[in-house]
């Protein structure tokens, strides 16, 4: 696996479009708690979130600049993790209810997880980032990615020196707060329909045009 088809996967996990003109973001960052780089519908995004995936993506692909990483990290999953919360705030609570009710550590007795196994491209970018940092054999806290909340175990993890080459096994729990049948086009919609407020000059600059043209909320 050569790093130069790095891109073009990454370009499919974001679903890439051509740029369009910028248009403006919300002066409403004086309410904005402390910390917080950008709002998507009041919700707030801190730069300490967006860093371990950012040093996931530096891993893969060391030649991006912060800038990139920093951009990928967002479109791949925050900002439609924030739009997919705001989109249901009642059923993005009810999810992580279910799942911290678990305990800590989970009781899973009868509880049938999910098997997944993979390298990046199979697992996806941003379970394989949390993943890979976890002790092996044990369930973890409550874990959200976009659209669902996860108690994941790694199971096993080939680390041959080569994170493009490094392959997890994972058991998961998954208690979504989108519809899985439907989650890709609900979470577009989502997207389309929230509002982004950037904070942060440098988070700012890391959010593509075409996204802050999309997240300008409903009409």
């Amino acid at each position: 696996m050569r790093r130069a088809s790095g891109p073009a996967v990454l370009c499919c996990l974001l679903g890439c479009a051509p740029a369009t003109p910028e248009s403006g973001s919300s002066g409403a960052a004086a309410t904005a708690p402390e910390g917080a780089v950008l709002l998507v519908d009041g919700l707030p995004l801190a730069a300490a979130e967006v860093e371990p995936l950012c040093r996931d993506i530096a891993e893969l692909y060391p030649e991006y600049s912060r800038l990139h990483a920093r951009r990928l990290a967002l479109t791949n999953e925050f900002l439609p993790r924030l739009a997919a919360h705001a989109l249901d705030p009642e059923r993005w609570r009810r999810a992580r209810e279910a799942c911290e009710a678990l305990g800590d550590p989970p009781r899973v007795d009868g509880l049938e997880p999910l098997q997944r196994e993979g390298r990046f491209p199979a697992l996806g970018l941003p379970l394989w980032s949390v993943a890979r940092h976890l002790p092996e054999g044990q369930w973890s806290a409550p874990i959200e990615l976009t659209g669902r909340w996860l108690r994941l175990r790694l199971d096993a993890k080939e680390a041959p020196g080569d994170p493009l080459l490094e392959k997890l096994r994972i058991s998961m729990l998954e208690f979504p707060y989108v519809d899985p049948a439907q989650s890709r086009a609900a979470i577009e919609g989502a997207i389309d329909r929230a509002h982004l407020t950037l904070i942060a000059p440098e988070f700012a600059e890391a959010v593509p045009e075409i996204w802050k043209h999309r997240m300008r909320g409903s009409p």
